[in-house]
């Protein structure tokens, strides 16, 4: 792995629908990489959970036929496919008032590059490989 990281999913305000919080805008900011990184979702497994899902699940909160299911309260979920993945609150009210998010990983060699830290030629330049 170059530079793996695990996402912690809402920051400091973790995954709970106590602290308002734009799961949205947060996801926008990161470039996941498959196979690297890590979401981890940390809650209170009383009030809630979560749920990987389906694009059109994720959009209506339906909650009744996910992918995968999370409830430790603690849970590290590996990025392990290209392109979108949708995880969901288990509890429809949370759903439906923000407590779901939606990454987009890819497999990308750029990326990759630039976490690993650039290497600088002779000229004190940074090398960029040909990206393909």
């Amino acid at each position: 792995m170059v530079n793996a990281f695990v996402w912690n999913v809402g920051d400091a305000a973790s995954w709970s629908s106590q602290t308002p919080y734009d799961y949205t805008y947060w996801s926008m900011g990161i470039s996941f990489l498959v196979g690297d990184d890590s979401l981890r979702f940390v809650y209170d497994r009383n009030t809630t959970n979560v749920l990987e899902v389906t694009s059109a699940d994720y959009i209506s909160c339906n909650a009744t036929s996910p992918l995968a299911a999370y409830n430790t309260g603690n849970d590290t979920i590996p990025i392990t496919k290209e392109g979108y993945q949708y995880f969901i609150s288990g509890n429809s009210v949370d759903c439906n008032n923000g407590l779901k998010v939606g990454i987009w990983a890819s497999n990308s060699s750029y990326v990759r590059f630039w976490r690993s830290g650039p290497a600088y030629g002779p000229d004190g330049y940074i090398n960029v490989p040909d990206f393909d």
